[in-house]
Parts: structure tokens; C-alpha cells; sequence
């Protein structure tokens, strides 16, 4: 018997800066993602949270406990000693591995949801920025993160198929991963997290994607070939910004992507639905 295909169209980073901000606010109000996830201790996440209560956005906790810049720190929302430094969150998987403690990761979770919520967002799911809590640093954060959904009743952005590993890697996977990609699913399932078949975003740099056209082709063909059931593809559109380095264009050009419409025509097209991840309070 033959499934639905639903997509959901998510940006992540909201309110990472001032440009990705302003970006993810157009395309969500234009309708041309379905989708948000919203970055508790980054630059813009007040005036993002704003935003959000305001203008009716519904967003996932994009859950995050590791700076990106070693230059520019974020700063921990619940002050957790053991998941910073002296200058704020730390940027190492090396680190977090070392230092972190999972009452901490666990009571930072928490806070940065209880921002969200305390300035009037809607939370509908939750992800994670930059993998720190899905085990690639050795440490079972994800049993926190689970602990975390399942007390809020959300979904929560890990694959049920090895797919975007795959494509993430280049290749197919060992053993010992997909035996460790399949024990995540089914401990997030028997807490009663639900999750997405599939997820898809682009890995690639500048240097590799080529330009445009070579990004618009890649995530054109992801959704021409959606599995069946549930996918979360993710980008991170953002305006220009003079301050970033190069890989910024990535974003400048999946913002590009989300404006032209393409991605909504050509599931159009192949008769799949897109969604919110409300999607998952029906399945």
C-alpha cells in the first residue's frame, strides 16, 4: 500500500543574527516554508522571540549548547557552569565531551525552551544545532534531549532512516553506525518521540556546491525523490552579511531558493504534501 510523501520546509537559525532574522521572517510570512527553528542564546533570539509572538510564527527550540565562532561566544541561557568557559558556550565537540554535565545540558534545555515560551512563541518541535546532542562526541546527550521531548510532548529532528547520514557522509554507512543510527530511533520511540523518516539539507561548501544552480539542482532533486512518509528538508536563508566569511553565500543562496518558489512547484509537482510539523499530531 502507497504512503503519503509530506515535506516540511524548515529554516534554521532564527534569530542567529540580524540578516538571517529578517530573511527567515520573509520567507515564512510569504509561505514559502512551513517551518522555523528558533536559537535561544544567539545575537538576534529577542527580537526573533519577538517577532514570533507577534506575527503568529510557530517555531521548533533549535536546541543548541556549543558556540560556532571561538571569537564571538554565545553565552549559556541557564548559566550551566560545566557547558562553558570564562568567555561563554563552548565551540569543540572535544570540549562539551569533557566538561559537560548532563544535568546541565539537561537543565540548559529546558531554559532555552522556557525563553521561547515566556516570550510568547509557539513551540512545535525541536532540533538540535550542530549534532552536539545526537552521541558524535561520545557522550549520550541524546538520551537528554529525548528526556526533553517526550516531558513537552514534541517532535524531535533525528532520521528514522539512514539516508541523510548517508548523504552526509558520502557514502554508505558501516555497521556499527546504522546499528547505532537504529538503537537512537527505537530509544526515541520508546519514549514516545516521534520523528521524521527522512531529513534533508545540503553539506556541502561554496567551493563544492559551485554556484547557485548547483544548490538549486541539489535540493530539487532531493524532493523530486521524498521517500515516502514524513521529510524535514532544512536550509538557512539569510540576507548578505559583510562580517562572514565566504560559506555565508551558501545561506545568501538558499534564501534565494526558498524566494524563487521552486521547491513548493516541484512538490506540487510530484504530488507531495507540504507541512508543518504539526503534520505529526495526526499521524
Amino acid at each position: 500500500m502507497k504512503k503519503n510523501k509530506y515535506l516540511i520546509l524548515n529554516a534554521d537559525d532564527f534569530g542567529y543574527n540580524e540578516e538571517q532574522t529578517k530573511a527567515i521572517r520573509e520567507v515564512y510570512k510569504a509561505g514559502l516554508i512551513t517551518s522555523t527553528s528558533f536559537m535561544a542564546v544567539a545575537d538576534s533570539a529577542s527580537e526573533a522571540a519577538t517577532l514570533a509572538a507577534k506575527e503568529n510564527i510557530t517555531v521548533g527550540i533549535h536546541l543548541t549548547v556549543n558556540s560556532d565562532n571561538a571569537e564571538h561566544r554565545w553565552q549559556s541561557v541557564s548559566g550551566a557552569k560545566s557547558l562553558s568557559d570564562d568567555k561563554g558556550l563552548y565551540t569543540s565537540q572535544k570540549d562539551i565531551a569533557l566538561h559537560a554535565r548532563h544535568r546541565d545540558i539537561a537543565a540548559e534545555l529546558e531554559a532555552q525552551y522556557d525563553f521561547a515560551v515566556k516570550n510568547g512563541c509557539a513551540v512545535d518541535h525541536a532540533d538540535n544545532h550542530c549534532a552536539t546532542l545526537y552521541g558524535i562526541n561520545g557522550r549520550r546527550f541524546y538520551r537528554d534531549a529525548y528526556a526533553f521531548c517526550s516531558r513537552h510532548n514534541l517532535p524531535y529532528r533525528f532520521p528514522k532512516t539512514p539516508y541523510f547520514l548517508e548523504r552526509q557522509l558520502g557514502r554508505k554507512l558501516p555497521r556499527a553506525v546504522l546499528a547505532f543510527q537504529k538503537h537512537l530511533v527505537l530509544l526515541g520511540e520508546k519514549q514516545g518521540v516521534k520523528m521524521p523518516d527522512d531529513v534533508v539539507s545540503n553539506p556541502y561548501s561554496v567551493e563544492k556546491i559551485g554556484d547557485y544552480e548547483g544548490l538549486r539542482r541539489y535540493y530539487l532533486d532531493a524532493v523530486e525523490n521524498c521517500i515516502d512518509g514524513v521529510t524535514e528538508m532544512f536550509l538557512h536563508p539569510a540576507y548578505p552579511a559583510e562580517n562572514h566569511d565566504h560559506e555565508w553565500q551558501k545561506r545568501v543562496w538558499e534564501f534565494e531558493l526558498l524566494k524563487s518558489g521552486d521547491l513548493l512547484e516541484m512538490a506540487e509537482k510530484k504530488g507531495i504534501q507540504v507541512v508543518s510539523w504539526r503534520i505529526f499530531e495526526s499521524l
